[in-house]
C-alpha cells in the first residue's frame, strides 16, 4: 500500500462512454452517500457527563462539578463539526486482465481527492466479487489525503473462469475530532474475464442419456456409436475409450470395440440466468449460475469431440449463438461465458419473462434438437419451460447443480420442495442429473446413469 502526492488542478469526470466504463484504468468517480452516523463512544462522553454531574451535585464535589462544563463544550464542538464532503477519482488496474483459470492476478485500486479540502481520516474498502479469493494483501487501507494526493489499494487474487464484476470502493470519511463519519459507495465498475478451458466428461454423457429419448439415430455400419457391433485388432490412433481394457487385463492383447454409427444430434445448452438462480450452498461455494456455466463448458468440449453440433442458449438475459461443429464454435462459445455480461457473476437487475423466453428458443429452433437445461431447480416456474419444449418434440435432460442444504429449518424446506419438483419434472418423461455442491460432476452423471440402469 501506498500513498502519493500528484500536483494537478482539480478537474471534473463527464459521463463516461460504455468503453470507458469497461476501461478498468481509467478514472471514474459516481458517488453515492449511504448513511451518515456518529460513533457510539461519543454516547459515552455524554452519558458520563451526566453522571459527573448528578455525583457532583450530590457530594459537592468540585472537580466533578466542573467534568460537566468541559464534556459539554467537546460535545458542542462535535456537534459544530461536520465531514468534509469529498470529491473522490478512483481507477482500477488488473494484471493480467485475462487470465488463465488459478492464475494469481495484481489489483491496484487507485482514489484520488479531486477537491480542495484535505481529508483527515479516509477508510476505503475495495468491493471484491465473492466468487474471488483475496491471496495475498489486503482489499482495504485507512490514511488522510491532501488535495490532490492518491493512496493506492495493492492485493492479490486468484482468477476463477468466469466474467466478474468490480462494483467499486466503499469509503468512510471523518472529521478532524472523529465526532461524525460519512459512508459512501464509489461507483467504479471493472471486468475481469478469465476465459474457460474445460476438461471433457469421462463418461460421454449425452449419448448415453439421449439414446433412450432422442438423439443419434443408430444405421447398420460400424464406427462410433453407443450400441454394440464388434471387435477388431488395435490399429495405432484408434480412441483411448474404445480400447477393450477388460481383454487387454486378461490377454494383455489390445482390441478394439466398434459400434453402430450414429448422425449427430443438434444439441442447445439452455442456461438459466435469472435472479432466482443466483443461489449458492454457502459463501464459500460457486454459485449455481457459475456451477451450470461449469457444466455447459464441459458439455460444449466433450459434444463438439464427439461431432455433434451444439448451441447455446439462455434464460434470462438473451444469448443465442445456433447449434455448429465447425472449428471456431468451441472458442466462440467458450468467449461468451467470459465476456457476454449474461454471464456474469452477479444476478440482473431485472425479472425475465420464462415462457416468451421458452417460446423464443422454439422459434430459432430449425430441427428437432435436444435441449440440455442447466438449471438449479429452485421454483416451481422452470417447469414451464420444460413443458413447453417437451410438447413441442424437443427432448430436455435437466442438469441441476444443487444448491440446497439440510442444516436448518429453511433449507429442510427447500430441500424437499426441490425433491419435488424433481419428482414432478420425473414425470414429464424429463431425466434430471442430481447435481450436489461436494461432489464432481463426473460422479453426479456416474451416479445418475447407474440408477437408470437399476
Amino acid at each position: 500500500m501506498s500513498v502519493t502526492q500528484e500536483r494537478e488542478e482539480r478537474e471534473t469526470t463527464p459521463e463516461p462512454t460504455d468503453d470507458e466504463r469497461d476501461d478498468t484504468t481509467s478514472e471514474q468517480a459516481y458517488t453515492r452517500l449511504l448513511d451518515t452516523y456518529t460513533p457510539d463512544y461519543w454516547d459515552v462522553v455524554g452519558g458520563g457527563a451526566m453522571v459527573a454531574a448528578g455525583l457532583g451535585i450530590i457530594f459537592q464535589t468540585e472537580a466533578l462539578l466542573l467534568a460537566p462544563v468541559v464534556a459539554i463544550g467537546v460535545l458542542a464542538a462535535r456537534s459544530l463539526s461536520s465531514p468534509p464532503r469529498p470529491d473522490f477519482g478512483v481507477s482500477r488496474s488488473l494484471t493480467p486482465e485475462s487470465p488463465d483459470a488459478g492464475e494469481t492476478v495484481t489489483v491496484e485500486t487507485t482514489i484520488r481527492n479531486r477537491g480542495d479540502r484535505v481529508l483527515p481520516d479516509c477508510r476505503f474498502i475495495d468491493l471484491v466479487p465473492e466468487e474471488l479469493r483475496v491471496t495475498s494483501g489486503a482489499p482495504r487501507l485507512a490514511t488522510r489525503l491532501e488535495p490532490g494526493e492518491t493512496c493506492t489499494i495493492e492485493y492479490e487474487i486468484e482468477a476463477e473462469s468466469g466474467n466478474h464484476r468490480f462494483e467499486g470502493v466503499q469509503a468512510i470519511v471523518s472529521d478532524r475530532m472523529a465526532a461524525r463519519e460519512r459512508q459512501y459507495e464509489l461507483t467504479a465498475p471493472s471486468q475481469l474475464q478469465c476465459r474457460y478451458d474445460p476438461d471433457t466428461l469421462e463418461i460421454p454423457v449425452v449419448r448415453r442419456l439421449t439414446t433412450p429419448y432422442a438423439g443419434r439415430l443408430a444405421t447398420d455400419d460400424s464406427g462410433d456409436g453407443l450400441e454394440f457391433y464388434a471387435v477388431r485388432e488395435y490399429r495405432p490412433g484408434d480412441s483411448l475409450r474404445r480400447i477393450d481394457w477388460n481383454q487387454y487385463a486378461s490377454s494383455r492383447e489390445l482390441t478394439t470395440l466398434q459400434f453402430r454409427t450414429q448422425r449427430s444430434t443438434s444439441i442447445v445448452l439452455f442456461l438459466d440466468l435469472r435472479q432466482e438462480a443466483y443461489v449458492r450452498t454457502d459463501q464459500s461455494e460457486n454459485h449455481a449460475v457459475d456451477r451450470s456455466i461449469e457444466a455447459a463448458s464441459r458439455l460444449l468440449v466433450t459434444l463438439l469431440e464427439e461431432d455433434h453440433r451444439v448451441g447455446l442458449a439462455t434464460l434470462g438475459p438473451d444469448v443465442w449463438i445456433p447449434p455448429s461443429d465447425t472449428s471456431t464454435h468451441r472458442t466462440r462459445v467458450l468467449d461468451a461465458f467470459s465476456t457476454e455480461p449474461a454471464f456474469t457473476s452477479s444476478p440482473p437487475e431485472n425479472a425475465f419473462p420464462v415462457r416468451l423466453r421458452a417460446i423464443q428458443l422454439l422459434q430459432r429452433l430449425t430441427e428437432p434438437s435436444q435441449i440440455l437445461l442447466c438449471t438449479p431447480l429452485v421454483d416451481d416456474t422452470i417447469e414451464v419451460p420444460i413443458q413447453l419444449l417437451e410438447s413441442a418434440g424437443h427432448e430436455v435432460t435437466v442438469i441441476s447443480p444443487d444448491p440446497t442444504r439440510m442444516d436448518s429449518r429453511g433449507g429442510v424446506v427447500a430441500t424437499l420442495d426441490r425433491q419435488q419438483r424433481i419428482g414432478r419434472i420425473h414425470g414429464y418423461g424429463v431425466p434430471v442429473i442430481d447435481w450436489p455442491s461436494d461432489i464432481s460432476l463426473d460422479v453426479a452423471v456416474a451416479r445418475t446413469m447407474k440408477g437408470w440402469s437399476q
